[in-house]
């Protein structure tokens, strides 16, 4: 077992195909997935104006919410992209938005450029603050009102509503870049989805070296980390959410997995001493069985819960991982972050290759 933090590039990776990847390859594909992504849903995302430091990868629909709130800090890549429809209220500050369906809110803010990608049609008005291009795989459909900033707008189908294109850029209609351009965001879901299932099930398998001890309300988490500096605890959600309170003694581990069976979780624990911020860059938890999973005070460190429907109602320090999200709290960036990388079994290196090869090539389009 080894602990990578985000230092690497994938694209070179990712030319070696995804049958044939070594294990250092396909272990960076995971370490560069939670970082780069602040959110990863493979589902639904309902957001009740909340914010997102990071960026944003969504399977399903999204309503609501602001991403990408402190992109100069976060790697590059668009603030949000959705594999389904947009809708609701939406505000992306930090560059790039993709949409697989329709671009349908009723109020967006596009507040710092980069190139929007509509695979369905839209039917919203908005404005792209900064220099960006507009591409629309469908139609613009009447009443839309969209003014395009120091770029250009490429419609593939009918243009029925009023485009502005301002500081020197054109508007083309019948244009086939567009579809051409159109990245495959439910392709790339799929492909995280299942290597980070299969993480998520290789975290699982770790030999615990920690524990966890109640003492009344109080639950403490003491780390016994291994010669690689890694600290492995197995609790059980009812243990979980049967207490107020959390403490850390961490010593001197580097990393830390907390792996969390159970299926209905309810966590009301406050983080003792400013633990939360502390575990944000180097501890997660791994939800291995929850369908339900609902977070009700600020918790601190990365959640992966593949399987679970996941709500929020405080703020969470670091990356989250969920089948569905609704959202009731900010999710936090907090610099990169060091997560366990096991080797990966033979079985699921195609799994892992098809999430990089995705993933570097969307870097590499984004350069060109």
């Amino acid at each position: 077992m080894t602990f990578k933090p985000l230092t690497r590039t994938v694209a070179a990776a990712a030319m070696l195909g995804a049958v044939s990847l070594p294990a250092p390859a396909l272990a960076d594909a995971v370490s560069d997935l939670l970082n780069t992504y602040n959110v990863i849903v493979f589902g639904d995302l309902n957001s009740a104006s909340q914010h997102v430091d990071g960026n944003a990868l969504v399977g399903g629909n999204v309503s609501g919410g602001v991403y990408g709130m402190h992109y100069p800090a976060i790697p590059s890549a668009p603030a949000l992209s959705v594999a389904g429809n947009l809708v609701g209220n939406v505000t992306v500050q930090g560059p790039g938005l993709n949409v697989g369906g329709n671009l349908a809110t009723s109020n967006l803010n596009l507040n710092s450029g980069g190139d929007v990608h509509v695979g369905g049609n839209v039917t919203a008005s908005f404005n792209i603050n900064g220099a960006g291009n507009l591409y629309v795989s469908g139609n613009q459909t009447a009443g839309s009102n969209v003014n395009v900033n120091n770029g250009s707008a490429y419609i593939g189908g009918a243009k029925l509503g009023n485009i502005n294109a301002n500081g020197g850029g054109t508007v083309n209609v019948g244009s086939p870049l567009p579809a051409a351009t159109m990245p495959d965001i439910a392709g790339e879901v799929a492909a995280a989805q299942a290597s980070l299932t299969t993480y998520s099930s290789q975290l699982a398998a770790l030999a615990a070296d920690s524990t966890a001890v109640q003492e009344g309300n109080k639950l403490t988490f003491t780390a016994n980390a291994g010669s690689d500096g890694v600290a492995v605890f197995n609790v059980t959600g009812a243990l979980l959410s049967s207490v107020s309170e959390f403490a850390f003694s961490l010593g001197d581990a580097v990393s830390v997995v907390i792996n969390v069976t159970g299926q209905f979780i309810d966590i009301a624990a406050n983080f003792l001493g400013g633990a939360a911020q502390a575990l944000a860059s180097n501890t997660i938890w791994n939800f291995t069985e929850a369908t339900t999973l609902d977070i009700e005070r600020q918790f601190g460190g990365s959640i992966l819960a593949v399987y679970a429907n996941l709500t929020n109602g405080n703020n969470i320090e670091g990356t989250v991982v969920a089948a569905a999200l609704n959202q009731r709290g900010e999710i936090h960036y907090n610099g990169p972050a060091v997560f366990v990388a096991p080797t990966p079994i033979p079985a699921a290196l195609p799994l892992f290759g098809a999430a990089l090869a995705l993933f570097a090539g969307r870097r590499m389009r984004k350069r060109a």
